[in-house]
């Protein structure tokens, strides 16, 4: 049982012409917090300990628990004949959008797999089946369009009481949105920059928030 404690300065901040820079944060950094204990892998299917919260991948942590009864992790004692385990969708998740082209490998594979079995294709889920039609999950070479709008953030309450009643929101008019059309891996801070650029804005005096 290892005691390394976990980096906790995942984010650094700099100073630059006295505007504050926010560091950008390597996969390698956070990787220790999205491998599977067991593969060394990242985690496919995340599957969590209720006791001890420890993660695995699905099929890991079932296959440690046929021959063993303890978290590999922490060593607690399980029950294997009924393990308290849960998958846990928001931890995949996260995975899925850190790593680049990751969700669409493994959908790949699985389509792959259940090819070449039809019978237990028929009883398995769209995800199991590699078809995840719920996830959206960009890859590095997608296009994405979206619209960006002014905040007007004066009132304290503006936003909510905005959102809060539909019938006062002025809506903009179908054809006078305009969009944006970027690289689905394009960063928050490039879009402050284009939008500093675009209307002119001194960043040492203002600060765009997204």
């Amino acid at each position: 049982l290892s005691n390394k404690q976990p980096d906790k300065k995942i984010v650094k901040m700099a100073e630059q012409n006295g505007a504050v820079i926010p560091h950008r944060t390597l996969l390698g950094e956070v990787n220790e917090h999205i491998t599977c204990p067991l593969c060394r892998g990242y985690y496919i299917d995340a599957t969590t300990i209720v006791e001890c919260l420890h993660s695995f991948c699905r099929s890991c942590i079932i296959k440690h628990l046929q021959v063993k009864s303890y978290c590999p992790v922490c060593e607690m004692m399980i029950n294997s004949a009924k393990p308290n385990i849960k998958l846990d969708k928001a931890l995949q998740d996260i995975v899925y959008k850190l790593v680049p082209g990751l969700f669409q490998r493994e959908m790949e594979r699985r389509q792959q797999f259940y090819a070449s079995r039809p019978g237990p294709a028929a009883s398995a889920t769209p995800e199991q089946r590699g078809e995840d039609t719920e996830r959206i999950i960009f890859s590095p070479e997608d296009v994405i369009s979206f619209s960006l709008e002014y905040a007007d953030v004066t009132d304290g309450d503006s936003i909510s009481s905005k959102s809060s009643d539909s019938n006062e929101c002025q809506t903009q008019p179908a054809g006078s949105r305009r969009y944006l059309q970027c690289p689905a891996v394009v960063n928050i801070s490039h879009l402050k920059k284009f939008l500093s650029m675009k209307f002119d804005i001194d960043s040492t005096q203002f600060a765009i928030d997204i």
